[in-house]
């Protein structure tokens, strides 16, 4: 009989023991002021923070929602820059390829700078044949409003609108033999570029 109870007693201990609450969670946050703090139970308000065994070891991490998202970020750039590295590669291959293709020796590179140059410079020359017949334009303008001016009479609009159009168009050419000037200086450089690579190109094959 006291062996009996002695079963029945060890096996009510061992029940009351497995259906027991688990001992509480410690956990870990940083609070609004910056500061670590330590806790059984998590304030309300708080959603970062990290679950402890009896240890104190991390047993479970609850990232903030600020985290997840800069976490999100940071793949989001990394992706973009492989993606990026990777279109630079495959731009690089393209390259190395048409200029192994469409040139045989390094003279044929020169050749072909001197003639994108040449097509620059002719636009340049009629960019500047507009631009003198523009400036001749407003001055014959200016000079006339000059007479009128000095005159002491009223001068017509049309001379006016004439130095006025006279004007704008210096200022659009002008700009416009801005751009093929800095063309030219890209295409040497542009140039001088491949001819780098391509030779670089042919060591590497030889």
């Amino acid at each position: 009989m006291n062996v009996l109870k002695l079963q029945l007693l060890t096996f009510l201990s061992a029940s009351l023991l497995a259906c027991a609450p688990a001992q509480a969670a410690t956990y870990r946050w940083v609070d609004q002021n910056g500061k670590v703090q330590y806790g059984d139970v998590m304030p309300p308000s708080q959603t970062g923070h990290t679950v402890l065994d009896k240890q104190g070891r991390v047993i479970k991490e609850v990232k903030r929602a600020s985290q997840i998202t800069e976490e999100r970020e940071r793949q989001a750039e990394a992706a973009a820059r492989q993606e990026a590295e990777k279109r630079k590669q495959v731009d690089l291959i393209r390259r190395d390829r048409a200029l192994l293709a469409t040139y045989s020796n390094e003279k044929e590179i020169e050749l072909a700078r001197d003639r994108a140059i040449e097509l620059e410079n002719l636009n340049i020359r009629g960019l500047q044949t507009r631009m003198d017949a523009a400036a001749a334009k407003l001055s014959y303008a200016n000079s006339n409003l000059a007479r009128f001016r000095n005159a002491g009479k009223a001068s017509p609009a049309g001379y006016t609108q004439m130095r006025d159009e006279a004007q704008r168009e210096l200022a659009l050419i002008s700009e416009s033999m801005r751009l093929r000037t800095k063309a030219i200086e890209d295409l040497h450089t542009r140039y001088e570029e491949d001819t780098k690579r391509y030779l670089e190109l042919k060591s590497i094959k030889r």
